[in-house]
């Protein structure tokens, strides 16, 4: 133990010295860098290399877990689940805790138990919970994934890709459970009764020793090797970076993430906010002035990337009366590339009533000659 402590000592202490570092310098035999809102890649290698993923595995296991409006439920520790290898949170069969301390277990200490315990509480056995897994993948659009269980114990179909993983971790820091959780350095939870009598500590040392990083989950098994997802947030930006079988992982993350830094910036989407009005039919008036909130409408971009961003305005041609204060009419998006990068509802910003039927008519014929 003394001699993995020295060892990840020595490595953190020359992230200074990779702040600049080029893609090359990258140990990692995949990787990817994503912008955490769109999950655009910014940089990357070998990103849909089917390679397996350790205990990231355990980013979709707590994600399902937080995701399941069952956090704050008190559950008794089943003994099944606890016949595990690996790392452990210290479980005990038969001691009561809720979901969100498993949580806590599961993604600060890496605990197998955990993870098997969440899987048997929330959908009664390993399988079942993997579907689940694979579920929320499918749902995600995550085609190179498939998990065989919610610990990241190596199996025949269990892998991912660094991209994948990547917009995985994205995803999943957008759960505002989840990313309390894994921004959290130490944890005291009930241990078989005793109260704080459990002390949990993140593995991810980059928590520490990298500015601005959140986030999120460590990994390692002999097959699959390093594997490590991160989330660090400046300036506004905010970037997941993945890696597969990466021997320098810390100096690897902190290279990808001072690159992201480094050519991304926040930047408003709108320079002036468009009038918007739409014909109305059988209104009191001809068209209804539009609204939408344009606070906080901006993206994290690179330099030569603001000009090809395009606003779309999708309204219909014309609307009829009774049109109501507030009411959606539409929606304004901004894309880069066909990725959406932000979108606002489009409400009407005035009401207009129904005219009288002879002033409809003499609409219609102006209108449809």
């Amino acid at each position: 133990m003394a001699k993995r402590t020295l060892s990840l000592l020595l490595s953190l202490a020359i992230l200074p010295a990779l702040c600049c570092a080029p893609a090359g310098a990258i140990s990692a035999k995949a990787y990817a860098l994503v912008e955490a809102e769109t999950g655009r890649l910014i940089l990357g290698a070998n990103v849909s290399e089917r390679l397996p993923m350790a205990s990231t595995t355990k980013i979709m296991t707590g994600l399902l877990a937080c995701e399941s409006g069952r956090l704050d439920e008190e559950f008794v520790v089943p003994e099944e689940p606890l016949r595990v290898e690996g790392s452990s949170m210290g479980l005990v069969p038969g001691e009561r805790i809720t979901l969100r301390d498993l949580v806590y277990g599961l993604m600060l200490e890496s605990g197998n138990d955990a993870a098997n315990t969440i899987a048997y509480l929330l959908e009664g056995s390993i399988e079942a919970f993997a579907e689940k897994m694979n579920e929320k993948a499918r749902e995600l659009g995550l085609e190179n994934t498939h998990f065989d269980n919610p610990s990241g114990l190596d199996g025949p179909t269990h892998y991912t890709t660094a991209l994948d993983l990547a917009r995985l971790g994205a995803h999943a820091m957008k759960n505002a459970d989840f990313a309390d959780i894994v921004s959290t350095w130490e944890k005291r939870v009930p241990y078989n009764g005793i109260e704080n009598g459990r002390r949990l500590v993140n593995h991810n040392a980059l928590l520490r020793q990298y500015e601005g990083a959140i986030g999120i989950k460590t990994g390692f098994t002999k097959k699959s090797g390093r594997c490590l997802v991160s989330c660090a947030r400046r300036g506004g930006v905010t970037l997941v970076a993945a890696t597969l079988r990466g021997p320098d992982d810390w100096n690897d993350h902190a290279a990808l993430l001072n690159y992201g830094f480094s050519v991304l910036k926040r930047v408003k989407l709108l320079r002036a906010k468009p009038d918007i009005r739409v014909p109305v039919i059988g209104g009191v008036k001809d068209s209804i002035r539009c609204s939408f909130d344009a606070e906080n409408l901006e993206a994290s971009l690179r330099e030569q990337e603001i000009s090809r961003v395009r606003q779309h305005i999708q309204l219909r041609p014309f609307y009829y009366a009774s049109v109501t204060e507030g009411q959606q009419l539409g929606e304004i998006v901004f894309t880069l590339d066909g990725v959406v990068l932000a979108s606002r509802p489009i409400f009407a910003a005035e009401s207009v009533e129904k005219t009288r039927p002879s002033r409809l008519k003499g609409l219609l014929r102006a209108i449809f000659p």
